[in-house]
């Protein structure tokens, strides 16, 4: 790390977090487009070495080249202290372009402040150099996509409306059911039967419509989440509940 190696004002460069939206590239701001088509680089998370990167792949289809693409690794891990070398790394990595004078960028899928890596890696860069700096280019997040896909209105009137990720532990969910309008979750992975038999119980099943890869060539919807019974439909799904629908009929 070079925070003991700083160079002057007028010599370093400048670090921006851009949300590419959902997946469809034709959902990139053009604050976005603007911002990725004249940085230096261009840093890309990626859960591991193998494979393609979604957000690198956004990038491509919806911006004009050359990049210069620098790929991160962030594990799929919970624990903290593991996660926590990887983001002091990344933000090493991308202080030591800025500090010779270059434009960078970290995009995130969606919007950079909801649920995203992005997050963990700003907050390591402020504590170890807070002279970086920093803009924020926000990104269509991955429920609004899928309430505009289902054709569903998130809030009206005086509603109120909850976003919160699926945990191991599912208790907490009930109480949420009562005390708000339409609830959104997200992260809802493997955890996809047992959130299903849930809403069953609670008879909000019908009132629950399932996105998945919302804006992707492979996106799917189902209103019908009683036939998802042993459905695996990956990390990126979104269900919307609305808890009051049948109180408004």
């Amino acid at each position: 790390m070079r925070d003991d190696n700083r160079r002057g004002p007028g010599t370093i460069g400048k670090f921006y977090g851009v949300g590419l939206g959902p997946g469809d590239p034709k959902l990139l701001t053009l604050k976005a487009k603007e911002i990725l088509e004249k940085v230096d680089v261009i840093f890309v998370p990626k859960a591991d070495r193998e494979g393609n990167s979604r957000a690198r792949s956004i990038v491509e289809a919806a911006t004009a080249g050359p990049w210069n693409f620098v790929e991160l690794i962030f594990p799929m891990a919970k624990d903290e202290k593991i996660l926590g070398s990887y983001w002091k790394k990344a933000a090493g990595r991308i202080a030591e372009e800025v500090w010779i004078g270059k434009t960078v960028a970290f995009v995130t899928i969606g919007d950079p402040f909801i649920y995203s890596t992005y997050i963990y890696v700003l907050k390591t860069l402020r504590q170890n150099f807070p002279d970086i700096e920093v803009e924020t280019i926000p990104g269509i997040s991955a429920f609004n996509a899928a309430a505009s896909l289902a054709q569903i209105p998130l809030v009206e009137g005086e509603e109120r409306l909850a976003i919160l990720p699926v945990t191991d532990d599912l208790r907490p969910l009930r109480e949420t059911f009562k005390e708000f309008d339409t609830v959104v979750l997200m992260k809802v992975g493997s955890k996809l039967e047992r959130v299903v038999r849930l809403l069953d119980e609670l008879n909000l099943i019908k009132n629950a419509v399932l996105i998945s890869h919302a804006g992707c060539p492979n996106e799917y919807i189902e209103r019908d989440l009683s036939i998802l019974s042993g459905k695996e439909l990956g990390y990126l799904s979104v269900i919307i509940v609305k808890c009051r629908q049948e109180e408004k009929a």
